[in-house]
């Protein structure tokens, strides 16, 4: 028996060429019929199984002072990591959150972030009112003044979250006197 060294099929020895692809049997290799002598072949050996190994624990970025290690943590979900946030917080960074979370209503604005948020916020309504006098631009600062006016209300609504009140307190602001010295007061905790 002769095996073809191209396609591999397995020839009787008076053929020359294979019927398959056409490679002479001159270049094939002779196979010595050595199935009833062979010797059978040994049992695979028994490997181990696996030990599992525990998962490593996900450590946090080293903190050095960056904004770059903020942004990447400033979404929190408790008061003592709101802490270690205020830290790394600048007017900046601030604004990029004020910017950018202009309907999250969901989680937690320190008292920097918001303090800074409301003064970029008083920034906007002054030079707004200022291009409300210019024409054709009065239609535009009225888009950003709108705007800017939903993402304070959505940072006082992680702020009142921040301190550990509910969001409804937002509505006390709508007391006369009373409710809005309150509202001060409750925010600047």
């Amino acid at each position: 028996m002769i095996i073809c060294s191209k396609c591999g099929e397995t020839l009787p020895d008076d053929l020359k060429f294979c019927p398959s692809c056409g490679t002479g049997t001159a270049t094939a290799a002779k196979v010595v019929e050595a199935a009833a002598t062979a010797a059978p072949k040994p049992a695979p050996v028994a490997q181990p199984e696996p030990v599992a190994q525990p998962e490593p624990a996900i450590q946090a970025p080293a903190l050095t002072g960056t904004e770059t290690n903020y942004q990447n943590r400033n979404t929190y979900t408790g008061a003592d990591q709101g802490q270690d946030n205020e830290a790394h917080m600048n007017f900046g960074i601030a604004i990029k959150n004020f910017v950018t979370k202009i309907v999250d209503f969901t989680g937690r604005a320190g008292k920097k972030e918001y303090w800074f948020g409301a003064l970029f916020f008083l920034i906007i309504m002054v030079v707004g009112v200022a291009a409300d006098y210019i024409p054709f631009v009065k239609y535009g600062a009225f888009l950003v003044k709108a705007a800017a006016c939903l993402a304070f209300v959505s940072a006082t609504v992680r702020r009142i979250r921040d301190v550990g009140m509910p969001w409804t307190r937002i509505f006390f602001y709508l007391i006369p006197v009373y409710g809005q010295i309150r509202y001060f007061v409750e925010l600047t905790k």
